[in-house]
């Protein structure tokens, strides 16, 4: 299953590592330097227009992605969990 996380931009479900709350995850440190311990680099997509909520980690093919997303992670958890019922 495919999974919405802003803009116009879906994500296979079944890539996805970690969603965590940005709000959470700053307070420490940045996104950049928390994905750059996470050894993803520069592969951060920024989808969220500037209303940073969540920062979803996903795998693929051997290469991590990190995706920057407006949509909250509680929104992304009802929308993860809602596949799996169906």
């Amino acid at each position: 299953m495919y999974l919405h996380i802003g803009k116009d931009t879906i994500i296979n479900s079944k890539n996805i590592i970690a969603i965590f709350n940005v709000e959470v995850i700053t307070k420490k440190d940045s996104i950049e330097n928390i994905c750059k311990n996470l050894k993803i680099g520069d592969n951060i997509i920024d989808v969220s227009d500037g209303k940073q909520k969540s920062l979803v980690i996903v795998k693929k093919a051997d290469e991590m992605k990190a995706y920057v997303s407006n949509v909250s992670t509680i929104t992304l958890a009802k929308r993860t969990s809602k596949m799996e019922v169906e």
